[in-house]
């Protein structure tokens, strides 16, 4: 016989049985969620493919970009009198006899006065021993103006150098007076350049005549320049030409 209890004695303190297992087919929704699966890998080749193409350069990159293409290796040469000076200071060197004293005096920023004396000499054309010349320059951020004044011979010669075009050209004046009047000169001229080149016209009256004449000096390679000139002198109806190469062996490369 077997026997089964009629009552059953529950403690307090005993745990909850657990909650029922929600059915996979009801409309019940599950508590918790399973991750969402990790995306799928992607080969380097697929990637490269898929990658968006590199946006168009701005319009101010696009300007630098043609200002370097348009950049030249041969350097500006200078002007054409300038190309001659390195060999000069070699070749013509200052010399003097007797005693020769040069006095300058800064008076601003921009304005200069130089006092020169020379004794004891035999190197003056007209047979003088001693000399006294006073010169005044001034100088600003557009060019040069410069004035020497002889007492003794009572001449007067003057230079003016004027940047024009916002520097694209330079405007040059050489006067030159003196008490007999059969020397004066008057020289104006014009120097115009590029990047590889420079040109100058001139024009003025020298010895009683008309005189007028242009150059060009063009940079060839970085190294090697060439250029030329011709003049007119209308006082003993002359023509002058000159040509002048100049090569340099300076690392840079810039001739000059």
């Amino acid at each position: 016989m077997v026997l089964f209890p009629l009552f059953t004695t529950a403690r307090c303190d005993a745990p909850l049985p657990p909650p029922p297992l929600p059915s996979s087919s009801g409309g019940t929704e599950s508590i918790s969620k399973s991750p969402p699966p990790p995306p799928p890998l992607t080969s380097p080749s697929s990637s490269t493919t898929s990658s968006n193409p590199p946006p168009p350069p701005t319009p101010e990159e696009d300007s630098i970009s043609q200002a370097v293409a348009s950049v030249s290796s041969c350097p500006n040469p200078g002007p054409l009198e300038a190309a001659t000076w390195d060999v000069r200071r070699l070749t013509s060197l200052d010399t003097y006899d007797g005693l020769r004293v040069d006095i300058s005096k800064q008076l601003s920023p921009f304005f200069a006065v130089v006092h020169s004396f020379h004794l004891g000499t035999t190197m003056l054309p007209d047979g003088r021993t001693s000399s006294y010349g006073m010169t005044v320059q001034m100088n600003d951020e557009e060019g040069f103006s410069m004035a020497r004044v002889d007492p003794e011979r009572g001449t007067v010669d003057g230079r003016v150098h004027k940047a024009l075009l916002g520097g694209v050209a330079m405007g040059k004046l050489q006067l030159g007076l003196s008490q007999e009047g059969s020397s004066d000169q008057l020289l104006g001229e014009l120097d115009v350049g590029a990047q590889t080149w420079t040109a100058n016209l001139k024009y003025g009256s020298m010895g009683g005549g008309n005189m007028f004449g242009m150059n060009y000096f063009q940079a060839v390679t970085p190294k090697l320049a060439m250029g030329g000139e011709g003049m007119y002198i209308g006082a003993n109806g002359n023509m002058l030409s000159s040509y002048t190469a100049k090569y340099s062996f300076m690392p840079g490369g810039a001739p000059g």
